[in-house]
């Protein structure tokens, strides 16, 4: 199986601005407790990763509780809402009109830059390096306008569906195909080579639902690509619940390396690349241990990254990234059979 490393930089600031970050946290709160809290129905569920109904502790964030899964160290939200009233939520809430219209568009190039061009060129070559013939390319719940545009420029597809995108798409590009219904309806059976999730498992209520529908929809052999938060990653260890990025319904699922792997196997993918490239996990830990005065860190974590000095912090995360110990990931998976 194979594990990437990437050698990059850049500032969390660049892709969240703080004013405008604060503004979207707010929001948040306001929004989960409008459209989840007031009008929606909630339902347990057991561990997304493993199944298990074993919780070892448990934590509030705006009014919905976080359980760490004791078999593989999932963290996720129970009892949470449907995934009809999340879609909703994405589409029509304050905190993502925020988000899309004004957070999103200006970090427009750095996003870009960093964040999508190197994800859809992973996208491109893994592709080439996995299909031999590859003509039909899936995206399921976008939200970013950045990243359309990114699927319309790939020139790898013959053709190319969004499905229920989180977004208005103009009716008039021609070469993707909108299909806007929920998972439970889609009608793609074996008929797609590629398929992938940007930060869906981490939103997604009914996860069973989403893989159980991308296998269908994949042929044999065929891919779908992955990137996702890790509650086994530094900073999210760390930091736990006072982790500035962990709130729902962004994180209503935060797999482990562990939780992922076993939910492959239940939906019988093969792992074909997993990696944590992440490069932001010690700076989120220095950055959040000065704003909060309750955040108190080990005394070893406390030299090493807030004390300690630049070279030390960039090979640490690097220790992070070869390990598979950052909280970004992203894999690869291969429908068997």
């Amino acid at each position: 199986m194979k594990s990437v490393v990437i050698f990059d930089r850049y500032n969390g600031v660049d892709l969240k601005p703080a004013e405008m970050f604060n503004d979207y946290v707010k929001l948040t709160a306001e929004s989960i407790q409008s459209f989840f809290l007031t009008n929606s129905e909630l339902n347990k569920c057991t561990c997304p990763g493993c199944g298990s109904q074993q919780v070892s502790t448990t934590f509030e964030k705006f009014g919905l509780k976080y359980n760490e899964c004791e078999n593989c160290g999932t963290l996720y939200i129970s009892p949470r809402p449907a995934d009809n009233d999340i879609v909703r939520y994405y589409r029509e809430s304050p905190a993502r009109i925020l988000w899309r219209e004004r957070l999103t568009r200006s970090t427009d190039k750095t996003r870009k830059n960093k964040i999508v061009n190197p994800r859809f060129a992973w996208i491109e070559d893994s592709t080439l390096e996995y299909l031999d013939n590859q003509k039909h390319y899936v995206d399921i719940n976008t939200d970013q306008e950045v990243y359309i545009e990114a699927i319309e420029k790939s020139q790898v597809f013959d053709r190319k569906t969004l499905i229920n995108p989180f977004l208005q798409i103009n009716s008039e590009k021609k070469d993707l195909s909108i299909v806007d219904k929920g998972l439970d309806s889609i009608e793609l059976e074996g008929d797609v080579d590629v398929v992938s999730l940007f930060e869906v498992c981490d939103h997604t209520s009914d996860i069973n639902l989403l893989f159980q529908k991308v296998s269908q929809m994949l042929q044999p052999g065929g891919i779908c690509f992955i990137t996702s938060i890790l509650a086994s990653g530094f900073d999210f260890q760390v930091l736990w619940d006072k982790s500035e990025n962990l709130f729902a319904p962004d994180r209503l699922n935060v797999f482990s390396v562990k939780g992922f792997r076993n939910l492959f196997t239940r939906h019988n993918f093969e792992c074909l690349e997993f990696s944590t490239p992440g490069i932001l996990d010690v700076e989120n830990v220095k950055a959040t241990a000065g704003r909060n005065p309750d955040v108190t860190l080990p005394k070893f974590v406390q030299n090493m990254i807030v004390d300690g000095d630049d070279s030390v912090r960039q090979a640490f995360q690097e220790f992070l990234q070869t390990n598979l110990l950052s909280s970004y990931a992203r894999i690869v998976i291969r429908k068997n059979g």
